[in-house]
């Protein structure tokens, strides 16, 4: 599929589905979404506008600019921004809403739109079909006159504002983290998380050895930050006997580590860190959110320290939503993003980052790869999927309910797709709305216990085409 839109939004691939008349009809539809009484009743006509370093991003601007100015709003324009950035400086300017040109993580021929609202939330997945309704009906657009018209108005101060909104958190000691002196290397693959997170930790006192940092837009290798994409911070780590290295992905909502030894330390143990500083040194209390797709190793912390865990079905607004509704201390998801209510209610790897460094420099850490194993749970998760080419996949979880939904010591949970929950280890069944598929996610106490559940569920549902 060369276009998809879903709860993160819009994305096409430049020059086949994704052209300049979608892009202003999705703003348009954006606009109007704001404007409705029945969803946000907007009135200031106000719009944060950010991009991450994609070469067809330029032009997309362009065209979300000037459908913006079309319609009567003044553009608070941040540049190459971090996802995150746009969220913060949201709710900082109280704007109506904020657009991100991002395809997050898929390859570099793709592009497009992430919608925020007032709240510096993504808009709900409601207010999704809505948006994507009313810009598949442009004949409806009405435009203002001459003298109605909106403007352009340049930020060039909002990265530094959103690092300087995280320093002033009452639980970071920024002096702190500068007495430890970390040895760092940063691979921000050619996405807008060069500068930002270059910045961030310079101002931390720590030494960056980086690669890929230029914001170009050409991506150094495929830009998911999730092991097999980092082999070349890996080996960075190794040769400067750095203390960690820090990935993010190119719109910088993800964050995820390299150990001392140059060994991926998992993404799950990003939100693990960040918990474990909250309720352990803020000694914060209460509740704490995360996706069904993430470790076991949170509910270890949070049962430490006497708070509790609630799930959200797979995605940011699916957690945003969960943490407004029982007032969440912290919360996010296993793929390395963290979201932090004091800052704001969105995934943000500088935030993840600094969360981090201030755990391990409170705990005076030997080191993050003997931190882990000493402190933190040790879990293993595998992430893989079924083919299900002329299989229904409904029928498939549907099944696996009714064969598991009695049995003695599982626990099973059908908000997003099917989780099966055992004492010793849990599979996340979830149907691909792009491919034929069925994401199979699972985790144990080792990669091989992990593995061996994720490949019986695999055989058996792919035994089912024969």
């Amino acid at each position: 599929m060369s276009m998809i839109r879903s709860i993160s939004g819009v994305r096409g691939v430049i020059g086949q589905s994704w052209t300049p008349t979608l892009v202003s009809n999705h703003i348009i539809g954006f606009t109007q979404l704001l404007e409705s009484e029945k969803y946000y009743n907007q009135k200031q006509k106000k719009i944060v506008v950010g991009r991450d370093s994609r070469v067809s991003g330029p032009w997309i601007e362009m065209i979300v600019n000037g459908s913006l100015i079309s319609m009567g709003y003044q553009v608070i324009h941040i540049d190459i921004a971090a996802t995150p950035t746009v969220q913060y400086m949201v709710e900082k300017t109280k704007s109506s809403g904020g657009i991100v040109i991002t395809s997050s993580h898929n390859p570099v021929e793709w592009n497009g739109l992430k919608f925020v609202g007032p709240d510096g939330l993504f808009i709900a997945p409601v207010e999704c079909e809505v948006l994507f309704s009313l810009a598949d009906n442009p004949s409806s657009f009405k435009f203002p006159n001459y003298d109605k018209l909106g403007s352009v108005v340049c930020n060039t101060t909002a990265n530094k504002e959103h690092i300087e909104a995280i320093f002033k958190l009452p639980f970071i000691s920024v002096d702190k983290i500068k007495e430890k002196k970390f040895k760092v290397c940063l691979d921000s693959v050619n996405g807008a998380g060069g500068p930002i997170m270059s910045y961030l930790l310079t101002e931390l006192g720590c030494e960056v050895i980086g690669i890929n940092l230029e914001p170009t837009g050409l991506f150094a290798h495929t830009p998911e930050p999730v092991p097999a994409n980092l082999g070349q911070l890996c080996e960075l780590v190794k040769t400067h006997k750095a203390d960690f290295g820090i990935a993010v992905d190119p719109d910088v909502d993800r964050c995820v580590f390299i150990d001392d030894k140059g060994v991926p330390l998992g993404e799950e143990y990003t939100l693990a860190m960040a918990v474990e500083l909250l309720l352990g040194d803020c000694g914060r209390r209460g509740n704490v959110c995360k996706n069904l797709s993430s470790s076991r190793a949170i509910d270890d912390i949070c049962k430490k320290y006497d708070s509790q865990v609630i799930c959200a079905p797979v995605g940011e607004i699916q957690v945003a939503k969960k943490m407004q509704q029982v007032n969440a201390v912290i919360g996010g998801e296993g793929n390395g993003g963290v979201m932090l209510p004091d800052i704001h209610i969105g995934r943000d790897a500088p935030v993840a980052a600094t969360l981090a460094l201030q755990l391990l420099a409170n705990r005076n850490a030997a080191s993050i790869s003997e931190f882990k194993r000493t402190t933190l749970p040790t879990y293993e998760i595998v992430k893989l999927k079924a083919g299900i080419e002329g299989l229904d996949p409904d029928a498939i979880l549907a099944e696996y309910t009714k064969q598991y939904e009695n049995k003695e010591g599982v626990v099973i949970n059908q908000e997003d797709g099917l989780k099966i929950d055992s004492a010793d280890w849990w599979v996340h069944l979830r149907k691909s709305n792009t491919e034929h598929i069925i994401r199979v996610i699972s985790e144990a106490k080792n990669t091989k216990e992990a593995t061996d559940i994720a490949t019986k569920f695999i055989n058996e549902i792919e035994s089912k085409r024969k």
